[in-house]
C-alpha cells in the first residue's frame, strides 16, 4: 500500500512536469535557441528538427509515462514490476526531456534538470539492476550495493556535475561507473547462476538495452561536450541538430526494452536482435573508420584538400569493401554467439582429435558432449544409452526440452543424443541439424563401444561373483557335508577294528553302517560334480543328453521333438553347458506357459551353433514382463559372445532363437575344448 502511494504521488508530479513542459518546447522551437550556448539558427531546416527533436522527446517521455502506468496496473505486486514501473516513472520525466524544458521555460535555465537528474535517477537504476527479474537480491551483497548509491545522490549536492568542476566530475564519475559495473555483474551472476529460462531471456533484453544505450552515450560524448566547450555567440555546426535527434531517440531504447523484457508474454527472439546489432554496428563503425582514414590518407598523400575526387573515389572503395567487410563480421558474431555452427569441417576436426586422443569409451563419450557444447555454444548436451535410457555422459544444465538424436550403430540403435536449444524460441537450423546428424553417426561407434565395455564388465563382475560363490558352495558342501561324514566313517572303522576280535557282532554292525556312510558320501560327491557340470554331457554329448531329457516327457501333453545332426564336433565346454542348459529352461517354459500341443527343438551348426526352440501354443502376453527364466537364458547367452532372440504370436506361438560362437577366449573355456562323444 505505501508503495502504491509512493507511486501515485511521483505519477502526479511527473504528468505536472510533463504537461506543463510543452510550453518549454514551443518557446523553444520559436525561439530557435539551441540546446548549448551556440547562435541560434532561424533556417527553416533547424526549425524543423527542432520540431522533430520535441516530438521525439515527448513520444519518449509519453511512452515511458504509458509503460509506467500498465505495470502499475497489472502486476505492481511483483518487487521487480515495482521497481521497474517506478524507474518509468522517473525516467519518463527527468531522462527524456520534459524536466530540462520545463526547466528553461519556468526557471530560465536548464541546468536544473541535469542535477535532479544525478540525484534521482542512480538509486531507481541500481535498485533495477540488482532487483530484476525477480524482485531478489542476488547476490546478497547487492543489497548494500543498493544502499551506497543514495550518499551518491547527496554528494551531486556537494560536487555539481559539471565541466567546470572536473574534480567533482571525476569523482562523482568514477563512484558511478562502480555501482554501475558492479550492477551489471549482478546481473551476469544472476544469468549464470539462479536465472530460469524466461528470466535469462529478460536479462539479455535488460543488458542488451543498457549496453545499447551506454554505446551510444559513449560515442555522443565528445560531440556533447564540444558543444557545450562552445564559447557564446559561436555559430552553430551544421551536425549538432542532428546529434540531438540521435540522442532523443536513443532514449527510447530503455523504455522498449524494459517494456518487452518485463511483460514476458512473449519474449522476441533477443539473440537475433543482439546478432544484428553487433553486426550492424560495428560494420557501420568500421566503414566511417575506412572512409575517415583513407579521405586523410589520400588527402595527406596527394596534398589535396576537400577534394570531390577523392571522396567519390572513397566512397566507391567502401562500397567495394562493404560486403567482404559485412561478410566477415557476420561470421565472427556467429563464432562469438553460436561457436562453430558455420564451419561444420572445424566442429568434426576438434572432435575427431577429442576421440583420438582419449582413452576409454567412457572418456570418449564425456569428451564428445563437451566439445559439442563449447565448440556450437550449447547449454546442454548428453548421451543416453540402452532402453532405458541411462544418461552415461553429460555437459551442461538442461534448461529446456532438447532435441533427441537417435545413435546408430550397424543398423541398430544403442541410444540418443540429447542438445538443448540455445533458448526455448529458438530452433535449429537445417544446417545445425545436418552437422549435428553427423556428429551423432561418429558419436554412435564410440556409444556402441562404451556399451560393450560396460557389458564386459559386467560380465567379467557376474563371472567372479559366480566363481566365487561356486568356491564357497563347494567349500561349503566339502567342509559341512563329506568331511564329517568321512571323519565319522575313520571313527566308526576304528571301533571295528578294536571290537573285531572281542566283540565281531557289534563289529559286523560298524561296518555296515560304514558302508552305509561311505555310499552318502559318494552321492554327496556325486551331487557336487553334477552341479559343477551336468553329467549327462560327459556320458553322451549334446545331443544325446537332449535326446534323454526329451524322453522325460514323451508320455505327456506336449510333443517333442528333436532336430540334430546325428554327430557333432569338438564343442567348447562352456557352448555344451550353456546350450544344455539354456534347451532345459526353454522346454521348461513351454510345458508349464504355453499351453501348446508341440515343440520342436532344431540344432544347426556352420560358423555358430543355432538353437532354435518352436511351439504352436499361446504366445507370450505383451503385457507379461520378463521372468527369471529368460532373463537366464539371454544371459547366459550373451557371456559367451551370441545372441538370444525371442519372438511370439498368439497365431503362431513362441520361436526362440539362440546362436553362439564356437571360438571363445581362452579365458572362457580354458586351454583344451572337450569334444562330444
Amino acid at each position: 500500500m505505501i508503495a502504491r502511494i509512493g507511486w501515485i504521488t511521483l505519477a502526479v508530479g511527473a504528468l505536472f512536469i510533463f504537461i506543463t513542459s510543452i510550453p518549454g518546447y514551443a518557446s523553444r522551437i520559436t525561439s530557435g535557441a539551441p540546446a548549448h550556448g551556440t547562435v541560434a539558427d532561424p533556417s527553416q531546416g533547424f526549425i524543423a528538427l527542432q520540431i522533430f527533436n520535441s516530438l521525439i522527446s515527448l513520444i519518449s517521455g509519453g511512452l515511458s509515462l504509458a509503460l509506467s502506468w500498465v505495470l502499475f496496473r497489472r502486476k505492481f505486486e511483483n518487487p521487480a514490476v515495482a521497481a521497474v514501473s517506478i524507474y518509468l516513472l522517473l525516467y519518463g520525466v527527468v531522462m527524456t526531456g520534459p524536466l530540462e524544458h520545463w526547466g528553461f521555460y519556468w526557471l530560465g535555465s536548464s541546468d536544473f534538470a541535469v542535477d535532479v537528474q544525478a540525484i534521482l535517477m542512480a538509486t531507481p537504476t541500481v535498485a533495477l539492476l540488482v532487483l530484476f527479474p525477480n524482485g531478489r537480491f542476488v547476490p546478497d551483497w547487492t543489497r548494500w550495493l543498493l544502499i551506497a548509491s543514495i550518499p551518491w545522490n547527496l554528494l551531486t549536492l556537494f560536487f555539481p556535475i559539471s565541466t567546470e568542476n572536473m574534480t567533482g566530475l571525476v569523482i562523482l564519475g568514477s563512484l558511478w561507473v562502480t555501482l554501475l559495473g558492479l550492477g551489471l555483474y549482478a546481473q551476469i551472476y544472476r544469468y549464470r547462476r539462479v536465472s530460469t529460462q524466461d528470466e535469462r531471456q529478460q536479462t539479455k533484453w535488460v543488458l542488451f538495452g543498457f549496453a545499447l544505450w551506454l554505446g551510444y552515450i559513449l560515442i555522443s560524448t565528445y560531440p556533447y561536450f564540444y558543444l557545450t566547450s562552445m564559447p557564446p555567440g559561436t555559430p552553430r555546426p551544421w551536425w549538432a541538430s542532428l546529434s540531438e535527434v540521435g540522442w532523443w531517440a536513443s532514449l527510447n531504447i530503455i523504455p522498449v526494452t524494459l517494456a518487452i523484457a518485463i511483460t514476458r508474454a512473449r519474449l522476441w527472439n533477443i539473440d537475433i536482435v543482439i546478432n544484428r546489432t553487433l553486426v550492424y554496428g560495428a560494420l557501420t563503425l568500421a566503414t566511417m573508420l575506412l572512409y575517415i582514414l583513407m579521405v586523410g590518407a589520400l588527402g595527406n598523400l596527394l596534398h589535396l584538400g576537400n577534394n570531390s575526387f577523392i571522396a567519390f573515389l572513397t566512397t566507391g572503395l567502401v562500397a567495394i569493401l562493404f560486403q567482404p567487410i559485412r561478410d566477415r563480421l557476420q561470421r565472427g558474431v556467429n563464432r562469438l554467439m553460436y561457436g562453430e555452427r558455420d564451419d561444420p569441417v572445424a566442429v568434426l576436426s576438434k572432435l575427431g582429435a577429442q576421440i583420438e586422443n582419449t582413452g576409454t569409451p567412457q572418456a570418449i563419450l564425456a569428451g564428445i558432449v563437451e566439445t559439442v557444447a563449447q565448440t556450437l555454444k550449447l547449454p546442454y548436451v548428453a548421451i543416453e544409452l540402452g532402453a532405458e535410457e541411462q544418461i552415461v555422459a553429460s555437459y551442461g544444465v538442461p534448461i529446456n526440452q532438447g532435441v533427441r538424436i537417435p545413435l546408430i550403430y550397424q543398423g541398430e540403435s544403442v541410444g540418443h543424443f540429447v542438445v538443448a536449444r540455445r533458448a526455448r524460441e529458438e530452433s535449429f537450423s537445417l544446417k545445425e541439424m545436418q552437422l549435428l546428424e553427423n556428429i551423432a553417426r561418429q558419436a554412435g561407434a564410440a556409444a556402441y563401444n562404451a556399451r560393450l565395455t560396460t557389458d564386459l564388465q559386467n560380465a567379467r563382475q557376474r563371472l567372479v561373483t559366480t566363481r566365487e560363490e561356486e568356491r564357497r558352495r563347494i567349500r561349503r558342501d566339502l567342509h559341512d557335508g563329506l568331511g564329517p561324514q568321512l571323519a565319522s566313517q575313520t571313527l566308526t572303522l576304528t571301533a571295528a577294528q578294536r571290537m573285531l576280535a572281542d566283540d565281531p557282532k557289534t563289529a559286523e554292525d560298524l561296518l555296515s553302517e560304514a558302508i552305509s556312510h561311505a555310499q552318502h558320501a559318494v552321492e554327496d560327491v556325486r551331487r557336487v560334480v553334477y552341479d559343477l557340470r551336468p553329467p549327462a554331457l560327459d556320458d553322451f554329448g549334446l545331443v544325446g543328453a537332449l535326446k534323454a531329457h526329451i524322453q522325460r516327457y514323451e508320455t505327456g501333453k506336449v510333443q517333442l521333438s528333436l532336430i540334430a545332426p546325428d554327430t557333432m564336433p569338438p564343442l567348447p565346454a562352456a557352448v555344451e553347458v550353456a546350450s544344455y542348459l539354456i534347451c532345459q529352461e526353454a522346454i521348461n517354459n513351454v510345458l508349464k506357459h504355453s499351453g501348446a500341443s508341440n515343440c520342436k527343438l532344431t540344432l544347426h551348426l556352420n560358423d555358430v551353433l543355432e538353437i532354435e526352440i518352436q511351439d504352436d501354443g499361446q504366445g507370450i502376453p505383451s503385457e507379461h514382463s520378463t521372468g527369471v527364466g529368460l532373463h537366464s537364458m539371454r544371459q547366459r547367452a550373451e557371456e559367451l559372445g551370441g545372441t538370444f532372440n525371442i519372438e511370439f504370436s498368439p497365431e503362431c506361438g513362441t520361436q526362440v532363437i539362440v546362436r553362439l560362437p564356437l571360438k571363445l577366449p581362452r579365458s572362457i573355456y580354458g586351454e583344451n575344448p572337450r569334444s562330444d562323444r
